[in-house]
């Protein structure tokens, strides 16, 4: 099954789409968190230890890929089950590297997503919503926000189930039948 898992920052979407993925997950093939988020300072590091800890219970293997998402199939056993979190770290790291500012970067995101949803049976990838302020932006991050909107409109046509995760609340927008049938833990 193929879950997308959108909503706000900081507001349970990680979590639940652990348990999505938990769920999900078949005896004896290997369980995946494909880890995007590129740390720039301390808060950052303690973050990804917090999530780390965190998430023990649940006896993921972490795989740290900051970019070209694609080489999961690399360095993973496609036939497992796997969490990408996040594309919004994803697109960053893409976006903005080497101190230059790569403005098609989500065109390839989107493709090596949608390859790595046509070659797996169970992934759950986590995405922000960052689209319902009403914010003037400066024309870098309006041309971030657009290509994160594309990604998620892009992949939203190929998934099973799309939730937005609003406080801890679930929103099913396609899928709920589907939906209705995963066991969160």
């Amino acid at each position: 099954m193929i879950v997308y898992v959108s909503g706000g920052c900081k507001n349970g979407k990680s979590s639940i789409a652990e348990k999505i993925a938990y769920s999900l997950k078949e005896d004896n093939k290997p369980f995946y968190y494909i880890a995007t988020m590129c740390p720039s300072d301390e808060e950052d590091k303690k973050r990804i230890i917090k999530h780390r800890k965190d998430r023990e219970h649940l006896f993921f293997e972490t795989i740290e890929i900051q970019r070209n998402i694609k080489n999961l199939e690399k360095v993973c056993n496609l036939d497992g089950t796997f969490l990408i979190d996040s594309v919004t770290a994803l697109l960053a790291n893409e976006m903005f590297f080497e101190n230059k500012i790569f403005y098609n970067a989500y065109k390839n995101i989107t493709y090596d997503l949608l390859y790595i949803i046509s070659k797996v049976k169970n992934l759950v990838i986590v995405s922000d919503y960052i689209f319902s302020d009403s914010i003037k932006y400066d024309d870098i991050t309006n041309k971030y926000r657009k290509g994160l909107a594309f990604i998620d409109r892009s992949c939203a046509k190929k998934l099973d189930v799309l939730i937005e995760v609003c406080y801890n609340n679930i929103i099913v927008h396609k899928g709920k039948e589907r939906f209705e049938k995963i066991k969160l833990c």
